[in-house]
């Protein structure tokens, strides 16, 4: 049977102990195991009125093991789920782990090419989904395809060639037998978001999760005892999985899931949970600061904000008014959630901080080579322990060879470390533009254009030009739906390099974005220059035409 839904006054925070040892390799099932025995009625989830103890959680996960092996589910098995966040998306991810199932978690945004490349090159032979997609998955995968077992949450009367989850996890089921699971044994396959290209299933095992979980609470959060988790990003992504989700297993501090992130009641949430500490990825900060300014802003129980790219403009002044610290850290799928972060004691604006205790990160040039502080670079990482890194992408041996090259993982991100030992993140190198002999980080002329009063948020790509090498376009969400480009490009020039400054500005309605929050550039490339407004034709008398590129270079950031 599923779980009670509890009163939130039913249950409460345990006494503040850690399961494990983070020099100790574990897996997912040993974790919540003995989290369960340690702290069997303490509060472990809240999600809408679903509160849930540690028993609640374990018992759910056995019982989903349970039903996911009667079903022929077996270690190895690859078992998907295209699930919002919800109860079932935790039960059908901790059932898996018990049974040394794979996790394959589906972004819920996909549809068509995209949804069907994950579902068949994953293998799944079972699928959870939410009733809202069920159109979506039969128009990529139909009903003879792909998984043999299909089961639906949220319907009670399911289509030809689907089942009823909920039926399934209350169902009578003989307990799974016991399997004996590694720490090293691939536990989850989670599909990069695939903004240029074909997506890469990044295996990941089960100790990289319990890496990560330690390292987050431990060093970084330095968990309290009334601290309280929160999360409103999507759990099939690594941040909330790792971070979040098996942060309060290790640690026993109680995990608020929010359906989804809400800008406008973000901090209301907050304080409803009375949590203390939520994570952010992407414009979340950004988007928070652009709400309208309330007397109560720092009249919340947050004392933590942690993440990635949080603007060094906004970094302080969303600190002052929503009392609270942000602190920075940064990593990839690939890398355990992340393996550089601010030590709590000198976090430093702008930078990305400082090795975490199991990484080794060094910037690297075209050749490899390891290249001297303060030089723009690719940021590469290696572990010193086992099983924490990725073991590789899922039946693609060419993209691990390239990405990871005498041991070491190459990132993709370009990026500098200074004589401290701190990095600053500078950009993606795809989304680094050239223009006129200078690199230029498309990153840093967002961050400025954000600063714009009427900017909710913005992209920087890179077209090309018909001087060669390329030009730079902004395409820009304005508050009011519309913009006066002069004015912003007038914003520009007072702000950065003139030969940062954009040539095209396309205004739209909305970013195209994955479900965690990242931006599809390659989506704004196809369109080119395709309706944007071009300073050099449009603008007023006063501007230049552009001049030929010289061969002077500089590093941007």
């Amino acid at each position: 049977m599923n779980p009670p839904v509890r009163p939130a006054a039913a249950a409460s925070p345990s006494p503040l102990t850690y399961v494990g040892d983070p020099d100790e390799a574990t897996t997912l099932g040993d974790i919540l195991r003995t989290r369960a025995t340690l702290s069997p009625e303490a509060t472990c989830l809240t999600l809408d009125a679903t509160v849930r103890t540690y028993a609640d959680m374990l018992a759910a996960a056995e019982q989903a093991a349970a039903a996911l092996s009667a079903l022929g589910i077996r270690q190895g098995s690859k078992v998907a789920a295209l699930l919002p966040n919800s109860t079932e998306f935790l039960d059908i991810w901790f059932g898996a782990s018990l049974l040394g199932a794979v996790f394959v978690p589906i972004n819920t945004g996909l549809k068509g090419e995209g949804l069907r490349y994950i579902i068949e090159h994953s293998e799944a032979e079972f699928i959870a989904l939410d009733a809202s997609l069920v159109d979506a998955l039969t128009a990529a995968v139909p009903v003879g395809h792909g998984p043999q077992h299909r089961y639906i949450r949220g319907r009670t009367d399911p289509p030809p060639g689907y089942e009823s989850l909920a039926a399934l996890l209350a169902g009578a089921h003989r307990p799974a037998r016991p399997c004996a699971i590694s720490p090293g044994d691939l536990a989850s396959i989670l599909y990069t978001s695939g903004t240029t290209g074909l997506p890469k299933g990044v295996m990941n095992c089960h100790n990289s999760f319990a890496v990560a979980a330690h390292e987050y609470t431990r060093r970084y959060v330095r968990i309290r005892q009334d601290d309280v988790l929160y999360t409103s990003l999507p759990l099939f992504h690594a941040n909330a999985q790792s971070l979040t989700a098996v942060g309060s297993l290790v640690s026993g501090r109680p995990m608020v899931v929010a359906r989804r992130f809400s800008a406008s009641r973000f901090f209301d949430d907050i304080r409803t949970h009375r949590a203390t500490v939520f994570n952010y990825i992407g414009a979340m900060l950004t988007i928070l600061a652009k709400q309208p300014e309330r007397t109560d802003d720092a009249d919340n129980p947050l004392r933590l904000a942690i993440g990635g790219a949080a603007p060094a403009d906004l970094w302080r002044a969303f600190e002052k008014r929503f009392g609270l610290t942000v602190l920075e850290i940064y990593g990839l799928t690939e890398s355990a959630t992340f393996c550089l972060a601010s030590p709590p004691e000198d976090i430093r604006t702008g930078m990305i901080g400082k090795e975490t205790s199991w990484s080794q990160v060094k910037i690297v040039g075209p050749d490899g080579d390891t290249l001297p502080d303060g030089q723009a670079g690719e940021i590469a990482i290696r572990s010193k322990k086992p099983d924490t890194m990725f073991l590789g992408y899922y039946k693609n041996e060419e993209a691990t060879r390239k990405a990871v090259r005498a041991g070491w993982f190459h990132s993709g991100d370009r990026g500098r470390r200074d004589k401290d030992g701190y990095f600053v993140f500078l950009d993606r190198l795809k989304d680094s533009i050239r223009r006129r002999g200078e690199n230029i980080s498309s990153y840093e002329v967002e961050r400025i254009v954000n600063t714009h009063p009427q900017v909710t948020e913005s992209a920087v790509i890179g077209v090309p030009s018909d001087l060669g090498e390329e030009d730079i376009m902004l395409i820009v969400v304005a508050k009011d739906g519309d913009i006066d480009c002069d004015k912003l490009i007038e914003f520009c020039r007072q702000r950065m390099a003139e030969f940062m400054v954009p040539r095209y500005i396309r205004r739209v309605a909305h970013l195209p974005k994955t479900a965690t929050q990242r931006v599809e550039k390659y989506v704004l490339r196809q369109d080119g220059t395709k309706d944007a407004w071009d300073r050099y034709s449009n603008s007023t008398p006063a501007s230049t035409p552009p001049v030929p590129p010289h061969p002077q270079q500089q590093e941007i950031g």
